[in-house]
């Protein structure tokens, strides 16, 4: 098998969907990543043999409170009938090529703390993985938010994934913060809020509940930094 990487285009949308719903088990929006494809905004990889995509990785940039680039591997998937073949850890390859294209701090990946293969990829790939372990927490904000929009002390993070559309709630966890992050949500007709809790500190757990925010999984970061603190 002789497998080449490149860039996607639009018109590989319906491929990269396929693909994503055998791996992760629930739909994707074919429009969806065809526009944010359209759009340029994406920094993903599609891995292809004989012509035919077996696999893709997604990647996009977030700026973090200090100000720092972060090339975030959000996503990567390959083909039942591909696997084993080393296309995750090529595509990892070059999302690491491009991080340092870019001139980012770091790449880094969310891993479920199950996810046996994503873990050995990142370890094998040199990412070192967080001491903390995290849980995440997620919830679609409603229509009609109208929270206060200039609260300080939290950071919001705006994502755009092949998944969805958002914002990661980062630094400290506050009731007004939380309130922030879903009125920003709401006005801008995001899809979707999430933040992490470290495991050691249970503290921000009920202020998360009290605005319908579940877990959905435990989690750890596994990073290549890129630049020196």
């Amino acid at each position: 098998m002789s497998v080449s990487v490149r860039r996607p285009s639009p018109s590989d949308a319906s491929a990269i969907a396929v693909i994503a719903e055998k791996t992760f088990g629930e739909p994707f929006d074919r429009d969806r990543i065809g526009g944010l494809l359209k759009s340029g905004r994406d920094c993903s990889f599609v891995a292809l043999d004989a012509q035919e995509i077996r696999a893709f990785a997604d990647n996009f940039i977030t700026v973090s409170e200090t100000g720092d680039q972060r090339l975030e591997l959000d996503l990567l998937a390959v083909d039942p009938k591909a696997q084993g073949m080393g296309i995750g850890r090529r595509l990892i390859a070059e999302s690491l090529l491009l991080a340092r294209e870019l001139d980012v701090s770091i790449i880094r990946a969310l891993v479920r703390s199950e996810n046996l293969v994503m873990r050995r990829l990142c370890d094998s790939s040199g990412f070192a993985i967080s001491e903390r372990r995290y849980d995440l927490y997620v919830t679609s904000p409603e229509p009609g938010w109208n929270g206060p929009l200039d609260i300080e002390g939290t950071h919001l993070v705006p994502v755009e994934t092949l998944a969805y559309s958002g914002i990661w709630i980062e630094g400290r966890l506050s009731r007004a913060g939380i309130v922030r992050a879903l009125s920003v949500a709401a006005t801008q007709q995001l899809q979707r809020v999430g933040a992490l809790v470290a495991q050691s500190d249970r503290a921000p757990v009920q202020l998360l509940a009290d605005k319908g925010f579940q877990a959905i999984g435990t989690y750890n970061w596994w990073t290549f930094k890129l630049k020196n603190d």
